[in-house]
């Protein structure tokens, strides 16, 4: 099979407030980055983004250098302060996103993480990304104020199911 040709005209791609734009293909890159899912006494941790106004899975962009792994590890730790092991793959979300309208072909890598931290670690939120960092009782995650991906792995994990093969919007 011959490998595909970038479409002739402009792509329509949504900002993170839900707004349209148009990008040559040629424009349009990868984007690799891993999200962690942390359960402890009930609680689940999320993260308010400067950018989104949303509640997230602490995670980020991966360097090409890096695995998975240790980008998740790096990308929590400047997030909140916490040094994690990553567990069990939770699963694959693809999507198109422009960010600071630079557009990109997304796809987040979802884990299941393990805080490693002293039991008394203060949770440090990084100023320049977010908002907040809160601890949620799994009864009261603010569905209403996050994105569709996120809530998606968040309800397999609470559910025991395995989301672990890859889903695609």
């Amino acid at each position: 099979m011959p490998r595909p040709k970038p479409p002739s005209r402009p792509v329509k791609i949504s900002d993170l407030h839900g707004h349209f734009h148009e990008f040559s293909p040629q424009e349009i890159h990868f984007r690799p980055a891993a999200y962690g899912l942390l359960v402890q006494n009930q609680q689940i941790l999320l993260s308010l983004s400067r950018f989104s106004g949303k509640w997230d899975l602490p995670g980020g962009g991966i360097e090409p250098w890096e695995t998975l792994e240790a980008g998740l590890t790096r990308e929590f730790f400047e997030e909140t302060g916490l040094v994690v092991n990553v567990q069990q793959f939770l699963g694959l979300r693809e999507s198109f996103i422009a960010f600071f309208r630079y557009p990109f072909h997304s796809l987040r890598f979802y884990y299941q993480v393990e805080n490693t931290s002293s039991s008394s670690q203060e949770l440090k939120p990084e100023n320049h990304e977010l908002l907040d960092l809160k601890w949620w009782p799994l009864n009261q995650i603010p569905l209403g104020q996050m994105n569709a991906d996120d809530i998606s792995i968040i309800q397999h994990y609470l559910q025991g199911q395995n989301p672990g093969k890859p889903v695609t919007n």
